[in-house]
């Protein structure tokens, strides 16, 4: 007997549901599956959006807040215009727009590891700043982006878990 697996919408789930996955539950459940063309669980709690229009917006206009929400999650699909080159971006500065921001990665790549001790993913954690890199005094946000990476096929597959932090100002 074959089995099947279901997508469900996230808005068929119980009162109090919150998408709370782990490291490897985003990458094993949710990224890996759209990086092969498969069917993802709870399809709609992950937007699909392109690097181009995620790195040239502020995160609160990409968003939808409602019900406290302070996570969200994105496909971050590569374009001709913002992968030059991956293994660069992973490691730099991702200006936003005409300089109204930026983010800023803290620290190195952080294996994700398989329940076999494997590492098959990597993440990296980015802070957002307002203001341009280039100024003296940018200012830190209470903005904060987790970037799962996979490759698959020489291609990278990013999926991003972005968060708005409890002290939340208006940026």
């Amino acid at each position: 007997m074959e089995s099947q697996k279901v997508v469900v919408s996230s808005d068929l789930l119980p009162v109090g549901f919150r998408f709370m996955p782990t490291d490897e539950e985003l990458v094993t459940h949710y990224l890996l599956n759209k990086a092969c063309s498969r069917a993802v669980p709870v399809a709609d709690a992950i937007q699909e959006i392109n690097a181009t229009r995620f790195y040239s917006n502020h995160p609160k206009s990409l968003v939808t807040f409602s019900d406290g929400e302070r996570e969200w999650f994105f496909f971050i699909h590569e374009d001709n215009e913002s992968c030059s080159s991956h293994a660069q971006r992973k490691r730099n500065v991702r200006e936003v727009g005409n300089g109204i921001g930026f983010w800023k990665p803290n620290g190195s790549e952080n294996p994700i590891y398989n329940e076999d001790g494997n590492v098959f993913a990597t993440k990296i954690y980015l802070t957002y700043f307002s203001g341009s890199c280039h100024s003296n005094k940018p200012k830190r946000t209470h903005w904060k982006m987790v970037e799962y990476h996979l490759q698959i096929r020489r291609e990278w597959v990013v999926l991003g878990r972005l968060q708005r932090g409890m002290d939340y100002t208006g940026f």
